[in-house]
Parts: structure tokens; C-alpha cells; sequence
């Protein structure tokens, strides 16, 4: 950001505060302190960011009245697209008032989220401000959930695709209590961050811990209804989401890997939903599965289903069309209708019975929602770690992923990184392009880990499979290395 861009800024900052510091002098003169350097973090870094600018000292007792008429600010920035005047204004708020979370998220998502190209696609090289961002709020703020959780859940697991990384930011959340803003007493956490943890815990195929966690989701949502009866309200349906989804976790298990014992106790659970809150659906859901489970019980016929091998056929072309563009196209296996005539879930979802009863020019032939992901970057690009929080980029870098629908078993996206130089410099020498497809939901919706397992175990391939790099997963991946004659 240019020093001009942010000069009306410093100047509205100035202005603000001496015209506080005035209006505080009538009323209860006080003196000017100055922060020593050594007790303020980031505070020469801020300096070095913005040359030929300062920081003016902090009014005793005034700071978070300042920290709140700059953080209104931003939000009129916000709402104008003025978008780079929004970080230093981030930077002063948390020095001014270091306990406001709520500055530390939206900072956070601005950073991940809003600087885009003319395509909407957001500049990844801003995602490692984000996170040091955040992991500062947390030092500021450490004995409460907020900011691990939204470390964990936005950013890794959203943003950076990192599900293990993510895992551990969302474990040390369900750790901790919350902090009231009006009294800074503590107060519980909300109980909905217990359930991602649990759906994370499944995410990243630790099926024990996920069962054991949706336990412990339901009694904090138990203490949380109890809570609320006590004020003369309360509401239940958090309980039955928490059996619903230990319910499709047990089922899934049995569905995908034959686990007959997991087999009983979804159905159990699904009758217990039918007794307590019946609509009609699940009381023919629970007498499905009841009468699927004791079939397979007498037979001794488990299912498998995400056991039994399926070539993923996949191929991947990647071609310049213009410099700076590029078409990518390809082929997978994922996933035929045809794969889903006996399968075990169709005792719940009826995919296959449904649409065999369709005219046959309406019937679908696959099932789509995977997606492919992309990556171009230059060949040694590693994402930073940062130390301290810095909005600076290295804007000689170039590195741009997202990922492409799957239907009809191929996939295609038209690639334009021409139109933003500013984004995608691509100085170095060399390039990798890389495509994978990771079976973890991003990825494959859970109709599609019925067939292939939540780790891709059905996955086969001859050319793309890949177990080296994520351990206990299979993944599909394709490696390009490209020279800047390839790109521009």
C-alpha cells in the first residue's frame, strides 16, 4: 500500500485524537503518556510498514474510545471498497484495545477474503497476515475459546485445507471458556463449537474420538438447556442434532466398512429419534434401517461398500491458451449411478430406486459434486510462517489455487490469470502446477464417501494414486512442472 493511499487516514487519526485528548483536558486533565517500545508489540514493526508516518501515544483511559471510532471507520471503508485503508486501521485498533476480538476475526477474514482479482479470486499470499494475525490475538487473549476456533474452522480448515492443523486449533478451543465483553467475566463457550469438533474429528478419520466427542457435545448442550429452563425458556433440538448425527456416524461406519456393532447402535439411536420427535420420514428411516440391520445380522453379510476397488480412471491435461491462461481439463471415475444400485446407504437415501424410476432420458447417469482442486505456484513457493503480524507481501511471489466442479465424471476451468499482474507477477523461473483430489469433504460430499470411504479407500488408480502425502489417505494427484516460457 502506496504512502499517498493512507495520508487522509493519519491525518482523520491525528485530528481524532487531539481532538479527544481537548475535550478530556476539560473534563479531567490528564497527562500524555507515551508506550515504551518494549511494552508494545508490533509497534516499531507498525512504524516500518508505514514510512515518513507515527503513532501518536494513546490517551490514558480514552484508548478504547479511540479504538471504537477508528474501528467505525473501517467499517465505512469496508462498505466504499476502500479495502487497504482497512489494515492499518486493524493494526491500530488491536494496539489500541488488544482484547477486542471481534477486530482480530473481520481483520482476519478481510485478509483472507476481500483482497480479490478481477475474477473474485482471493490473493492467497495475504492468508499467512491472517493467521499471524489471529495467533497475536490469541497471545493477547489466551484463556478463551474465540480466536482458536476461528484460527481452526475459517482459516485452516476453510481456507488452507490443513484439517489436521485445524483439528488441533478447534481441540484447544473446546478447552476453554468464553469472556464475557461488557463484565470480562468468564462465560461457556457456545456448545455449537463441541459439534465441529466432532465433525472434525470424522473429517480427519478418527472415528473413536468423533463418537466419544458427540458425547460430550450432547451434555454440554444438556448444561446448556438446563441453563436456559432456569430463565423460563429453552429449546431441546440441539439434542436430537447431536443424536442424528452420532446416528449417520454409526451407520456410515457400518455402511462403508461392515462395523455390525456401529450397524446397532445407529439403529437404536435412529429408533430413539422416531420415539421422541417423529416426522414421518424418519419413522420409515428407523424401520429401514432396522429391518436392513437384521437382515445383514442373520446372513452375516456386512456391507463394505467403500471397500470394494474403484478405478478412478483419472487424467488431467493443463494448456496455455494465451499467456497467463490456461485450460484444465480431465477425467474421473466419480462417481457412475451405477455404483450406488447396492449400496447400503440406499436404505436411507433411495438414490438409486428414485431415479430408476425417472423416464430414461430424465434419469441421471452420475453422480456429480466432487471437485478437483488446482494449484500454481512458483516451484519453491513454501507459504510463509510469520513470527509477528505483518500486512506486507513479498509481491514477486505467485501462487493461486481453487478447484473445478466435477460433473458428468470430467472437469474443465478456464484459468485467467492475465488480467492482474499485480497478483500474479510469475518472475521466477520455473512453475508447479499440481492437481489432486482429496477425499475429505471439501472435496467429495458424504453420497460420494459412500462409495469411496471417508480416506478414499476404494480409490485405485494406475498413474495419480497417491499414499505418501497425506498418511492413511488416498489421494489422486497429478505434478506439472512448468517454465516461464510454459506460462507467459
Amino acid at each position: 500500500m502506496g504512502e499517498g493511499s493512507s495520508k487522509p487516514l493519519w491525518v482523520l487519526v491525528v485530528l481524532l485524537l487531539i481532538a479527544i485528548g481537548l475535550v478530556q483536558q476539560i473534563a479531567d486533565p490528564i497527562q500524555l503518556k507515551l508506550v515504551p517500545p518494549e511494552k508494545h508489540e508490533g509497534r516499531g514493526e507498525l512504524m516500518a510498514q508505514l514510512p515518513g508516518q507515527f503513532i501518536v501515544a494513546s490517551l490514558a483511559g480514552f484508548k478504547e474510545v479511540i479504538a471504537g471510532a477508528l474501528w467505525v471507520r473501517a467499517d465505512t471503508f469496508f462498505h466504499e471498497g476502500k479495502y487497504e485503508a482497512i489494515i492499518p486501521i486493524v493494526r491500530l485498533v488491536t494496539w489500541l484495545d488488544p482484547h477486542n476480538i471481534d477486530v482480530y476475526t473481520t481483520g482476519a477474514w478481510h485478509l483472507d477474503y476481500n483482497f480479490v482479482d478481477s475474477n473474485q479470486m482471493s490473493d492467497k499470499r495475504y492468508i499467512p497476515s491472517a493467521i499471524a494475525l489471529l495467533e497475536e490475538g490469541i497471545r493477547k487473549n489466551p484463556g478463551i475459546w474465540d480466536l482458536y476456533f476461528e484460527l481452526g474452522w475459517t482459516h485452516y480448515n476453510k481456507k488452507v485445507l490443513d484439517y489436521e492443523k485445524a483439528l488441533e486449533c478447534i481441540e484447544k478451543a473446546c478447552k476453554l471458556p468464553g469472556r464475557d465483553p461488557n463484565t470480562g467475566k468468564k462465560v461457556p463457550r457456545p456448545d455449537y463449537t463441541d459439534r465441529m469438533l466432532a465433525h472434525q474429528y470424522e473429517k480427519v478419520g478418527r472415528f473413536d474420538d468423533a463418537i466419544r466427542q458427540w458425547g460430550v457435545a450432547r451434555r454440554r448442550a444438556e448444561e446448556a438447556i438446563a441453563r436456559e429452563r432456569s430463565k423460563g425458556y429453552g429449546d431441546e433440538t440441539t439434542l436430537d442434532v447431536c443424536d442424528r448425527n452420532l446416528a449417520l456416524l454409526y451407520l456410515r461406519l457400518a455402511y462403508r466398512y461392515g462395523n455390525m456393532e456401529a450397524y446397532r447402535k445407529g439403529v437404536e439411536l435412529m429408533e430413539r429419534l422416531a420415539r421422541r420427535n417423529a416426522p414421518p420420514e424418519l419413522v420409515e428411516a428407523a424401520k429401514a434401517t432396522r429391518a436392513d440391520y437384521e437382515r445383514r445380522k442373520a446372513a452375516n453379510d456386512p456391507p463394505r461398500d467403500a471397500l470394494k476397488p474403484l478405478d478412478a480412471g483419472f487424467e488431467v491435461t493443463w494448456k496455455k491458451i494465451a499467456p497467463k491462461v490456461f485450460i484444465l481439463k480431465g477425467k474421473i471415475n466419480l462417481v457412475p449411478v451405477s455404483e450406488y444400485k447396492d449400496l447400503a446407504s440406499e436404505v436411507l437415501t433411495h438414490f438409486y430406486r428414485d431415479n430408476q424410476k425417472l423416464p430414461p432420458d430424465q434419469r441421471k447417469l452420475w453422480r456429480d459434486g466432487c471437485r478437483v482442486r488446482w494449484m500454481i505456484c512458483d516451484y519453491d513457493y513454501k507459504m510463509p510462517q510469520l513470527k509477528t503480524f505483518s500486512y506486507k507481501i513479498d509481491k514477486t511471489k505467485t501462487v493461486a489455487w481453487d478447484s473445478a466442479y466435477v460433473s458428468g465424471g470430467t472437469f474443465s476451468d478456464r484459468i485467467d490469470l492475465s488480467q492482474d499482474p499485480e497478483f500474479y507477477p510469475f518472475k521466477a523461473d520455473k512453475y508447479r502446477v499440481v492437481i489432486t483430489f482429496v477425499p475429505q469433504q471439501s472435496d467429495a460430499p458424504d453420497y460420494v464417501q459412500d462409495r469411496i470411504g471417508w480416506k478414499g479407500e476404494a480409490l485405485r488408480d494406475k498413474r495419480y494414486l497417491d499414499l505418501r502425502t497425506q498418511p492413511g489417505f488416498r489421494l489422486l494427484r497429478k505434478e506439472f512442472v512448468l517454465t516461464r516460457k510454459d506460462v507467459m
